[in-house]
Order: structure tokens, then C-alpha cells, then sequence
């Protein structure tokens, strides 16, 4: 069996994963990222094309990654008749507000407080978070007097959070169909050009992430965040069935308490980063990648591939 993937974001941990696994890998490049990706040897067939919608007609078991919503858009990777690891139906859930708003309601995970503009306060700190897969890039913090004037050149959705003085982390799960268990594998904070504002005084910095780091969370916050693991992955069987397969990661903001920013319906960037929880299930630390292809295994030993593929 063969597992292909579009060369961005994890796709890299993706294929090393398979490899690990005994699969082959099949990657859809572009032309001018041929050199980097034609150099490693964790790849068995490299693609180039200019249009990364060629991996939609793919006979192998495509697994989808934050790029693939921009890249291909949600209607053709809806429509397509590839084979999908995942419920691909679930990829949407994480564009639109209105979707996380209710996906999060239905788990009861508490989200951090949204306005409108007429309820800004001058002298207020705000987060704005423009709609969509762009990687932090739109996203900017300002004071209420600057919200009315900065607000006017945004062209996407946008949503106004009141800013939280505290800490953001992405938590990483893994639903298995096969074993019927959650599996919490780590968590990561975002490396963004706006951390520049710590080394000198504020001035407005994107929030395009350069990168991501582990980090290990005191062990106390982990039951509670587990918990808005399983809530999370209850609520999507009734709002999007089969509900989630396979990785997914919850954004929170934490300030002496967690409240949900977000969320990633497929594997995280913040994945690529080393996290050692998942030794905690398999004895070895296992990467998303690799975790994502364990379940592939799983599901062929046990002639059940159907249930982990849309």
C-alpha cells in the first residue's frame, strides 16, 4: 500500500512515519521545492506538478495536513474519490467560525470571550483572528481605539477576542476507531514574528508562525485536558459522523484557567515538534506520523481499513 501526501506543512513526518511502518510513499511536489524533497530517501515516488489538485485522482491512501484545505479547497477534497485517512468531512470544521463555535459549544469546552466592536474599550487589548487556514499570518493584537481603523482593511471574517494575558498551547490527540482509545501525544507552543515585541518595545508584528516547540505541561492540567479530548471527540460523532479518526489538536489560551481558541482537524503542525507522551501508549516515542500509519496497520491486521478511511 502506498501513502501519499503533498509536500508541506508535516508532510515529512507523514512519510517517515509510513516508512517506519513498511509502507511505501508516494509525494505530489512542486517543481520549485523539487531539489530539497528529491534528496531524501524516505520517499519512494516524487510527483511534480504545479497543480497539487492531481492528488485527488491518487490510488494510494491520501493523508490530508493543514495545507490541503488551501491548496485543493473544501468542496473538491468533499467531492473527490480518493481514499482519505480520516473522516474527511471533518477537515471543514476548523475553517469557519461558526463551525468551531459549535463544535466547541456541543463539547462544552470552555472558549475564549468573543465581541463585537461595539463593545470594545479603548484603553482594552484585543486579539483579532481572521478566518481560515493562513498559518497566524492576518491574525494582530491592537487597543480598542485602533480596532475601528485596522479593522477596516481586513477583507476576510474576522473575530475580536478579548486578549488573554497568559500562555497559548496546542494539544495534540490521536482517536483510534481500532482500539477505541484517545491518546493525548503532546503539546507545543507557537514560535511567531511577534514574539519580537519580548526583545524590544511593542510595535504591530504579524503572528505568522515561524515554527513550533514542545513543551511539558505540568502533569496536574493534563486529566482536565484529556477530558476536552474526549467531550471534543463525542460531540464531533454526533455533528459530523463517524466523528473524528485519527489526529486532532485543541488551541487553548491559559491563564490559571484553559479556554479554547481553536482547534485542527487533521494532523498540527505543531506535530513536527518532539513530544515524548506518546510513549506513554506505545512504549517508544512515536511521532503523529508514524502514529497516523500505526493506525493504517491496525486496521489492515484487522481487515477493518474502511473504518479509518472517507
Amino acid at each position: 500500500m502506498i501513502v501519499s501526501t503533498i509536500a508541506s506543512h508535516s508532510s515529512l513526518q507523514i512519510l517517515q512515519g509510513a516508512r517506519k511502518e513498511g509502507f511505501k510513499t508516494r509525494l505530489y511536489v512542486s517543481p520549485k521545492r523539487k531539489n530539497f524533497y528529491s534528496s531524501l530517501p524516505i520517499i519512494d515516488e516524487l510527483i511534480l506538478t504545479p497543480d497539487m489538485k492531481a492528488i485527488l485522482e491518487d490510488d494510494g491512501i491520501i493523508v490530508p495536513h493543514g495545507s490541503f484545505v488551501a491548496y485543493l479547497g473544501i468542496e473538491a477534497i468533499e467531492k473527490s474519490k480518493g481514499k482519505f485517512f480520516g473522516n474527511k468531512r471533518f477537515l471543514k470544521w476548523e475553517t469557519k467560525f461558526d463551525l468551531v463555535n459549535k463544535a466547541l459549544k456541543k463539547a462544552k469546552i470552555p472558549q475564549v470571550e468573543a465581541v463585537d466592536l461595539s463593545e470594545v474599550r479603548e484603553d482594552e487589548l484585543y486579539f483579532v483572528r481572521v478566518e481560515g487556514p493562513k498559518g497566524g499570518s492576518d491574525h494582530f493584537i491592537a487597543y480598542g481605539r485602533e480596532l475601528e481603523e485596522r479593522l477596516s482593511g481586513v477583507k476576510e471574517p474576522y473575530r475580536i477576542e478579548r486578549f488573554v494575558d497568559g500562555v497559548f498551547v496546542y494539544v495534540h490527540f490521536f482517536y483510534s476507531p481500532i482500539l477505541e482509545r484517545l491518546e493525548l501525544l503532546g503539546v507545543d507552543e507557537r514560535l511567531v514574528i511577534a514574539d519580537a515585541n519580548k526583545r524590544r518595545p511593542f510595535k504591530p508584528l504579524p503572528y505568522t508562525i515561524l515554527g513550533n516547540k514542545g513543551i511539558a505541561l505540568r502533569e496536574s492540567l493534563l486529566p482536565e485536558l484529556y477530558e476536552y479530548g474526549l467531550a471534543f471527540v463525542e460531540s464531533m460523532k454526533e455533528l459530523e459522523p463517524p466523528g473524528v479518526i485519527g489526529p486532532f489538536a485543541l488551541h487553548f489560551a491559559y491563564d490559571g484557567e484553559f479556554r479554547c481558541v481553536g482547534f485542527a482537524s487533521r494532523i498540527d503542525g505543531g506535530s513536527n515538534a518532539k513530544h515524548w507522551y506518546s510513549s506513554l501508549y506505545w512504549g517508544e516515542e512515536v511521532m503523529m506520523g508514524q502514529r497516523i500509519a500505526k493506525e493504517l496497520r491496525l486496521a489492515l491486521d484487522e481487515d477493518r481499513l474502511e473504518e479509518v478511511i472517507t
